[in-house]
């Protein structure tokens, strides 16, 4: 990459100083029609511009000479899309390094898939391994050209994909593409079994089923970029990082005012711009920077204050200002405002140099047990103190599974609620606590659900009207009873992730409470191991969930297996950044600066 930057540096002052100085390359005295460049005038122009830009004169010369040619065929495709309405399109083919730049006359009425297999035969790239970008948008196969604001002159990105998607479904026995990840979380948006929204603490956030249904899938497709943006395919990562954000753009926009999910994938987005050498995108990535660190200030504070206030460190978050920050002294640099540029990139080395992690210090927490993630962030947030890290990371695991074990209780809570039926006044749930502190007593869980309806959940009443009114019939056994239980509560709990051996050891280990059972698994990540137990065979009606239709049940399944593949389950995911790309970048644009 440092040779085409060396290259684009040349052109790059070369254009800012002709637009400056005014010089019209295409007009006398250094173009004369019909004769043609003036060789005499160019190589003077050049010899000028080396002197004060202070650079080679072969390079000035060069890129003098291109820029001409480049705005001599641009006055004449002007000229014949406005005779014939034929345009020319510039294709910039992202398959090797440098990028492949290549023409095509076409008329803007000719839809995407038509468009597309013009650049399939020209380059010998199977057709569905193409995805074509422009305007930062991918070009629908469906739609004439024109409608999607493609105009004479711009330039599209042909994106090519490392696999074909008939080969991913073939060969992984899964499908990636765009559609399927929408109808995927699509399908799972409504079932926070498998997915729920959560703020930075692990709590559940309540939104409508509407905003809530396109949020996720705006954040599963980002999620996909991002798994791709991690294997370094960056080509791959922009198609879902542009899809995610043509899907966040139909999220109501206080929502997207509220969370920093929007300005995380612009600041991904113009990172793949960088990584793909992708410059004639600056401008799109100049705003997308803009409203980032708007969004951050929001959230953080201008100085990570409000970060400060309620995390107590700021170390994760500074990573990606330090990469926000690198982008823009990037987009200085090519805008030419080398000074700003500068001071910008020397504000990034500070930042790097504050946040590198010792390799030893992260061995040894890797030792202790923790991720590699987790051993980086808590360094991180500590400053590098392994012992504060040790204990930073074992409070935030801790606060996580307290947040989620409240979500997990309230919703266990209100489908109980719901199976227990309401109490004869018609406006309160019988109360599953109060059902089970009955049961603790020695009632059964049909005489305690009885007792607490008709005496709308008082307990004293509860006891006098069950000693009133026996059961009829014979009492059942305690094994009887635990059969019910199994019945009504383990699915609750496989539907809520857990293994259902599992969640019988723990609705056995807690005599049938539905919650504690719950909190036993959340705390032990779903392991209860109790040797002592006895586990009773297990009755084929539990033996999987009854709470939905066994196909719809098998989909949702299927669903999730797709999506997860690519869903980190890593908490805090998005912050762990390793920035060694990021002093790569650095250290190129300073190199190319201090000369």
């Amino acid at each position: 990459m440092m040779g085409s930057l060396k290259i684009e540096d040349v052109f790059i002052q070369v254009r800012d100083k002709l637009q400056r100085d005014g010089i019209k390359l295409w007009l006398s005295p250094y173009f004369n029609d019909p004769i043609g460049p003036s060789q005499e005038d160019i190589e003077s122009l050049a010899k000028d511009y080396c002197k004060s830009l202070n650079m080679d004169f072969d390079a000035c010369h060069a890129a003098i000479s291109e820029l001409q040619t480049n705005a001599i065929e641009k006055l004449k495709q002007r000229d014949r899309f406005k005779e014939s309405g034929v345009a020319t399109i510039k294709i910039k083919i992202l398959n090797q390094n440098p990028p492949k730049l290549i023409s095509k006359e076409i008329l803007l009425s000719t839809v995407g898939m038509n468009f597309k297999v013009l650049i399939s035969d020209e380059v010998n790239i199977p057709i569905d391994r193409l995805k074509l970008i422009a305007n930062g948008i991918v070009i629908k196969e469906t739609e004439m050209l024109s409608q999607q604001g493609i105009k004479n002159g711009s330039l599209v990105l042909a994106i090519v994909l490392k696999e074909s998607l008939t080969e991913i479904h073939e060969n992984e026995a899964r499908v990636k593409d765009i559609e399927k990840t929408k109808e995927d979380t699509s399908l799972l948006a409504s079932d926070v079994s498998y997915m729920q929204l959560e703020d930075q603490h692990g709590n559940a956030i309540q939104i409508p089923d509407s905003e809530k249904k396109a949020l996720m899938i705006a954040m599963a497709l980002h999620e996909k970029g991002r798994s791709a943006l991690k294997k370094e395919d960056y080509a791959r990562a922009l198609v879902f990082l542009l899809d995610a954000d043509k899907e966040f753009s139909r999220c109501n926009s206080a929502l997207l005012n509220s969370v920093d999910n929007y300005a995380l994938l612009d600041l991904d987005i113009a990172w793949c711009f960088l990584c793909l050498q992708s410059f004639v995108h600056l401008p799109e990535a100049y705003s997308r920077l803009k409203r980032c660190e708007d969004m951050f200030h929001r959230s953080y504070g201008p100085n990570l204050e409000r970060l400060i206030a309620v995390k107590g460190s700021t170390g994760n978050e500074a990573a990606l200002f330090t990469r926000l920050h690198l982008l823009q002294a990037i987009v200085l640099y090519h805008q030419n405002d080398r000074e700003a540029a500068l001071k910008m990139f020397e504000k990034c080395r500070e930042e790097l140099s504050e946040l590198k992690v010792d390799e030893n210090k992260m061995l040894a927490l890797v030792e202790l047990g923790y991720t590699v993630p987790e051993a980086r962030l808590g360094l991180r947030s500590t400053h590098g103190d392994v012992n504060l890290a040790a204990n930073y990371i074992n409070d935030n695991r801790n606060k996580r599974i307290d947040s989620r074990k409240k979500a997990l209780t309230e919703k266990l809570l209100k489908k109980e609620r719901k199976q227990l039926g309401k109490c004869v006044d018609g406006k309160q749930y019988v109360n599953p606590l109060f059902v089970r502190m009955l049961i603790n007593m020695g009632y059964s869980k049909q005489a305690a659900k009885v007792a607490l309806q008709k005496t709308n959940n008082i307990i004293s009443d509860s006891i006098q009207y069950i000693q009133e009114h026996p059961q009829a019939g014979p009492s059942n056994t305690r094994s009887e009873e635990f059969f019910l239980w199994l019945e009504e509560l383990a699915p609750e709990l496989t539907s809520a992730g857990f293994e259902l051996t599992m969640a019988i050891k723990a609705l056995q280990k807690h005599n049938g409470d539905l919650i504690s059972a719950a909190e036993e698994l959340l705390n032990n990540n779903g392991i209860v191991d109790e040797t002592d137990l006895d586990l009773p065979d297990i009755p084929s009606s539990i033996k999987k969930p009854r709470t939905e239709d066994e196909d719809e049940r098998l989909k949702k399944e299927a669903a999730w297996n797709r999506l997860s593949q690519d869903i980190s389950m890593v908490d805090d995911d998005h912050l762990d950044l390793t920035l060694e790309r990021e002093e790569d970048f650095l250290n190129q644009y300073l190199s190319l600066l201090s000369k």
